[in-house]
């Protein structure tokens, strides 16, 4: 069972857990569950609320479920459960049940979804999303290493309602 704390209470290096070691994305569906492993992110104040951004590929599984849920959660692991993010990003919610896959216990706290072996999640409402513009990129060598084939990422803005460890 996870333990709430406040927001206030966290030491951590963003730069290390977002960017370096990756963490899941996961919304749900009534018991259907999506999850994605991501490594980019932003982490911050906005309109005085604490919030996370993320960001989702039309592509992917996720991303539907991230456009129609109210909630979503971020998931950080123990680094020797590399493994298992590897496993959610190399694997398609539309081919198998990847909770199934990953041997993650999930567990449901209101509309949240957590996981067992986190050992931080934040737990957040969405608050705005928006398509990414590629005529808004000022350094064209961004669209042309990551927008070739025109999947643009979606941001997905969250306020952080609860922290669990």
């Amino acid at each position: 069972m996870k333990s709430e704390v406040l927001i206030s209470q966290l030491e951590f290096n963003p730069f290390s857990m977002i960017g370096e070691d990756g963490f899941l994305i996961s919304a749900a569906r009534g018991r259907q569950v999506a999850l994605t492993t991501s490594s980019w992110g932003l982490m911050g104040f906005l309109w005085n609320m604490p919030v996370v951004t993320v960001y989702v590929r039309p592509s992917r599984y996720t991303y539907d479920f991230l456009k129609t849920c109210d909630r979503f959660t971020l998931s950080f692991f123990p680094k020797e459960m590399a493994d298992v993010l590897k496993y959610c990003a190399s694997h398609r919610g539309w081919d198998e049940d990847k909770l199934a896959g990953s041997g993650l216990a999930d567990e449901r706290i209101g509309d949240y979804v957590v996981y067992g072996q986190s050992i931080l999640t934040f737990a957040c409402r969405k608050i705005y999303m928006r398509e990414m513009d590629e005529k808004l990129v000022l350094d064209k060598t961004i669209v042309e290493n990551y927008y070739g084939e025109k999947d643009v990422h979606w941001s997905f803005t969250g306020q952080i309602e609860h922290v669990y460890i």
